[in-house]
């Protein structure tokens, strides 16, 4: 059973990674880096790429071959010499509180590993987390990682 790793744009994502890269190895598992895009964020960027590109075709499945790609460049960039056949990169297009928690039953993996960013109580009510929703939402046993330094 996988070990899938929900990851961001920033680089916050790193200790996520590296931690998820820790667990997969010592469980001898696969490690699946999932980069979520969100659907308004497709939307725009699809505009942005059709009207550079001088096409009208962009579907959603390259954006979500682009966010796997995303995430196999997080991975390179943060793990430097690592086992390349235990990771591979996932995309995919949706809101990522319940992409995340429906890519793990998907893969039906043995942990999902997130991470937790440093906000005040009054932006948590305000935004929500994406974190607190996906622990509320998921029954696979849940790492989360200080993304920010913040332990």
């Amino acid at each position: 059973m996988p070990v899938l790793a929900a990851i961001g744009e920033k680089h916050q994502s790193n200790p996520v990674v590296s931690t998820a890269y820790e667990l997969a190895s010592a469980l001898d598992e696969e490690l699946l880096l999932l980069h979520v895009v969100p659907d308004e964020e497709f939307e725009s960027h699809r505009e942005m790429i059709l009207d550079a590109v001088g096409t009208d075709d962009y579907s959603f499945r390259q954006e979500e071959q682009s966010a796997a790609q995303f995430s196999e460049t997080v991975a390179k960039e943060t793990l430097g010499d690592f086992d390349e056949e235990r990771v591979r990169g996932v995309g995919r297009i949706g809101d990522p509180e319940s992409t995340i928690v429906a890519a793990a039953d998907e893969y039906d993996v043995s942990y999902l590993v997130i991470g937790r960013y440093k906000r005040s109580p009054t932006g948590k009510a305000i935004f929500g987390s994406t974190t607190q929703s996906v622990l509320l939402n998921t029954d696979r046993p849940t790492v989360t990682v200080a993304a920010d330094g913040d332990f």
